[in-house]
């Protein structure tokens, strides 16, 4: 079998030097090349609108029947969806509601912008949700043909589908685009001419790399790598960026790689509890992506058959290439190992299905996991699947926690415990931000 290697990449594509700090399509371009990549970031275009529905639809339902009670709080607190901002990344539904007011006040627009590697950063697509009191109240999105792509900033005249090739840097871009966008809301919904505007703009590259990794504690790493890649990693620029960055994303986010550990503790915390979830892929979207782009599923099945799941630990110790030295990049050819993520105790330490006694197809469902930073491969058996699938359809297997898992989580620093221990309610949203102050860069 051919390995692709990095001196393959033209170097007009203007994430060519980022794209090892996405270990999945790192891997993805050494086995299918260039090419590939570029038909697969075609494909996922003209699917991604059928893709985000399915995601936030069901993420939305699954927040009204939390709120409603329909699903009770014994329940909500094992069951799982995707955040409603960023939609990459999985979030416990007890927890849905109160983060997202935390990240985002009380009325928030966010949207979640991709642009093309291969188009010198045109865009791709958006979604965009409108939150009031945490909850999704309206969402839309923007086709790469759609001619909203074609409406142009006010005051530069660049249509917004330019606006991020056209701009010096993501954060410039972001800036613009959410003056393009914030026009179109007031004159769409004028009642909300007041609420704050986050957006993420990302290369679809590191987009593809997160919504093709299962664990929880990898997309967090990935999260982290793309925010601070200007900053910590030395890069021309974000391969993704948060605009302006909520005040907790923003302080970490802007502290370099001392701070990645404490992000991806406190993310963890407030997202999942700490513990491990194995996110899954739709069943309603595996036909789509089967008929287009059969190879991911492959992919997936194969990383799990062949290499197994690194447990939160080893990804909150892995290390990336030294990016910094760019002599890195000359010598990968002839040593590709230089560009290669490591994880401590690797291989030894992964799991596989058969300890979890799951299926692949099971593992593409969901599943919560017992599995928190202080847990090790001897730890890993059918017991600590605590609940299967996501959201409305989610299967329980624990009616409740365990003593010893309460206390596993307990003793992990996050904000919830910190509150927990002010003894602040959750839900006083308006305390746990007034210390907090939005970053922007001039």
């Amino acid at each position: 079998m051919t390995i692709h290697t990095f001196g393959e990449i033209s170097d007009d594509i203007p994430t060519k030097y980022h794209l090892p700090l996405g270990s999945n399509i790192w891997a993805m371009f050494k086995e299918m090349g260039w090419e590939w990549l570029k038909y697969f970031f075609t494909e996922f275009g003209k699917t991604i609108f059928d893709l985000s529905t399915i995601r936030l639809n069901e993420s939305i339902y699954t927040a009204r029947d939390v709120v409603s009670g329909k699903i009770p709080e014994n329940k909500a607190d094992k069951t799982l969806t995707y955040a409603f901002f960023p939609v990459v990344l999985a979030i416990r539904s007890d927890l849905q509601q109160g983060i997202m007011k935390l990240l985002f006040g009380e009325s928030a627009d966010t949207t979640f912008l991709f642009i093309h590697d291969f188009k010198d950063g045109q865009a791709l697509f958006a979604l965009n949700t409108h939150l009031e009191d945490g909850i999704p109240v309206d969402w839309w999105v923007i086709k790469e043909d759609d001619e909203f792509f074609n409406r142009r900033h006010m005051k530069h005249g660049i249509k917004l589908k330019d606006i991020p090739k056209k701009s010096k840097n993501l954060d410039q871009a972001a800036d613009r685009i959410i003056e393009t966008l914030c026009d179109a809301r007031n004159e769409r919904t004028p009642e909300y001419n007041h609420s704050s505007y986050n957006i993420v703009v990302t290369w679809c590259s590191a987009g593809l790399n997160m919504v093709l990794e299962t664990s929880s504690y990898e997309t967090l790493g990935f999260m982290f790598d793309g925010i601070t890649s200007k900053i910590a990693y030395k890069l021309k620029d974000y391969w993704f960026n948060w605009w302006p960055a909520p005040p907790m994303i923003g302080s970490f986010a802007y502290g370099g790689l001392g701070y990645k550990k404490k992000f991806m503790e406190m993310m963890a915390g407030l997202f999942t509890e700490h513990r491990q979830y194995l996110q899954p892929i739709e069943a309603e979207a595996r036909p789509l992506i089967d008929e287009l782009v059969p190879e991911c599923i492959s992919f997936m099945k194969n990383k799990w058959e062949n290499k197994g799941m690194v447990m939160p630990y080893q990804s909150y110790e892995r290390e990336l290439p030294k990016s910094r030295d760019k002599k890195i990049y000359k010598n990968a050819d002839q040593n590709p190992g230089l560009l290669e993520t490591t994880f401590p105790d690797d291989p030894q330490a992964r799991y596989k299905l058969e300890d979890l006694g799951l299926t692949f197809e099971e593992v593409l469902d969901g599943a919560y996991l017992d599995l928190t930073l202080d847990s090790r491969r001897k730890d890993v058996n059918p017991g600590v699947v605590i609940s299967r699938k996501h959201g409305r359809y989610t299967e329980f297997v624990w009616k409740e926690y365990t003593e010893e898992s309460m206390e596993k989580v307990k003793k992990r620093s996050s904000l919830t415990a910190a509150v927990a221990e002010t003894g602040m309610d959750m839900g006083d949203i308006t305390k746990m931000r007034r210390d907090f102050q939005y970053y922007k860069e001039e």
